[in-house]
């Protein structure tokens, strides 16, 4: 046995050399390889070609065509249109030319500029507006309304599943693209939206007392939503809030598209859903699965049909345009003016 010793120990050594050289080989040919796909940005866009993206052509932004390309193909894996902005590129488009959602979900820009102008005109300001980042960012471009997210913070991500063992570089060349602000602030900046998204999944007090925290003593906070929003809350949370949604085409044909839906919602047994359709898109139904997602924040706040419909203490229903519902969040200093008013008599 005393001689077998040393052998057994250079066979050892020799194998984790082995391992070594593997590990190195595999990491030189992960840093070597291409990148998946990369953004190709196009030539600026004519302001007579904006159309629903006219509001920033008028306010002196440069707009730009892109795409995301895989290499080696020709058809591109999306479309998008950007904004130039002192912040870096700013999303104001953008349409998957292959399952959707890919890489992101983004909200109809004639629903954004919309709802943004009636901002501009009727949002106070002393009030802070909160709202999903990517439409945050727009509401502050085209309207200069205060804004809780300013930056571009990438969440959440939906990377295809054979792209699931790619996914650090995905999120690299999404930075890399997007992101020109200060890497700490961003960093800052997107544990305090997980905050934000983390109140929309909890149940309507309890979320309701988060939102105010966000907001500040005393201020004044409009919240905004949109039916895209309990999508991206899913995808984030699964755990707390079941989301189903399905595609149903274009047509002419209401009373067969209802038939439609209605035979989609009673396959799945799902009894809470709205129905949205932009210009150009096809009709999509959002359904709630289980009936503790209807009792988070979010659910009760947009208009979804077979759920609890009576009002959410502290927020008052404000405006609601396209698939956007906007809401006033009563301050913390007045949430028990009422209560403590009675009291006194």
């Amino acid at each position: 046995m005393t001689h077998q010793r040393p052998l057994v120990a250079r066979l050892a050594i020799v194998g984790g050399l082995a391992l070594i050289a593997a590990a190195a080989l595999l990491l030189w040919r992960h840093a070597s390889a291409p990148p998946i796909y990369h953004y190709v940005l196009g030539e600026p866009l004519a302001a007579s070609d904006a159309g629903a993206l006219s509001a920033y052509a008028e306010a002196g932004y440069t707009l730009r065509r892109a795409s995301v390309q895989a290499p080696q193909q020709d058809t591109p894996l999306a479309t998008l249109d950007i904004a130039e902005t002192s912040a870096g590129p700013l999303l104001v488009n953008w349409q998957a030319r292959v399952d959707d959602p890919f890489l992101t979900l983004a909200v109809a820009p004639q629903d954004v500029t919309a709802l943004a102008q009636v901002l501009k005109r009727h949002a106070a300001q002393d009030a802070t507006v909160l709202a999903w980042w990517d439409s945050s960012r727009q509401f502050k471009t085209l309207a200069g309304v205060d804004v809780q997210f300013a930056s571009h913070l990438g969440l959440p991500l939906f990377v295809p599943a054979h792209w699931s063992g790619s996914r650090a570089s995905v999120e690299a060349i999404e930075r890399a693209f997007w992101s020109g602000d200060d890497a700490a602030a961003v960093a800052s900046e997107r544990e305090r939206f997980r905050r934000f998204a983390e109140a929309l999944v909890s149940p309507e007090a309890e979320g309701i007392a988060a939102l105010r925290a966000l907001a500040g003593e005393g201020k004044r906070l409009v919240l905004v939503l949109h039916w895209r929003d309990v999508i991206l809350l899913g995808q984030m949370f699964p755990d707390k809030l079941g989301v189903a949604f399905q595609d149903f085409g274009a047509t002419n044909d209401v009373h067969g598209m209802v038939r439609r839906v209605h035979a989609w919602l009673q396959e799945h047994k799902y009894t809470a859903y709205g129905v949205l359709q932009g210009s150009g898109q096809p009709l999509r139904a959002i359904a709630l699965t289980d009936e503790p997602s209807g009792n988070t924040l979010a659910a009760r706040l947009l208009p979804f049909m077979g759920n609890a419909q009576h009002d959410v203490q502290g927020a008052t229903l404000v405006y609601q345009t396209g698939g956007f519902s906007v809401y006033e969040i009563t301050p913390s200093s007045l949430a028990n003016a009422p209560v403590q008013e009675a009291r006194k008599g």
